[in-house]
């Protein structure tokens, strides 16, 4: 394993959240999607309530090694199969682009779409890589609006 001073892995961290989460019986994670990269979780997704979102939040913080917790959960009545599809359609064509985009050289990074809102998350080994990963986003047909959460790392991570 790890030497005590190097951080966990994204991988042992979110393994880590997945079992704080079964733990706790927290079924309001059934709609919450979770991604680790460089220490920070993003949560995307939604919950019934506010309360259940703040929930989320501390579930994930309780963690030892996360660093951040960026929590985009949207709150509310659950979306319908056709925006579901939609965003999953979304999420689909961002890969395709982006592997058109950087080929084997993808970056580290994730994105989530809900209600057409996508959610970049990760890091980008330069100003140049963000910039085309956001542009690549953007760019996806039917995508209404971009949240960067990327950050810029000079040694990519």
């Amino acid at each position: 394993g790890p030497s005590p001073n190097e951080p966990p892995s994204d991988n042992a961290l979110k393994q880590s959240v997945v079992s704080r989460i079964l733990d706790a019986r927290a079924a309001f994670f059934a709609d919450i999607q979770l991604d680790v990269i460089g220490g920070d979780a993003m949560l995307t997704g939604r919950v019934a309530t506010l309360q259940d979102k703040a929930r989320a939040t501390a579930l994930v913080r309780s963690v030892s090694g996360v660093q951040t917790v960026i929590n985009e959960i949207h709150v509310g009545a659950t979306d319908d199969a056709k925006r579901m599809a939609a965003d999953l359609l979304i999420e689909r064509q961002i890969r395709t682009a982006m592997h058109a985009a950087f080929g084997d050289a993808l970056p580290n990074l994730n994105w989530r779409a809900t209600n057409g809102i996508v959610y970049v998350f990760g890091q980008a080994r330069s100003t140049w890589e963000r910039n085309r990963m956001l542009a690549v986003v953007k760019q996806t047909q039917g995508v209404a609006k971009v949240i960067d959460h990327l950050r810029t790392t000079a040694n990519g991570g």
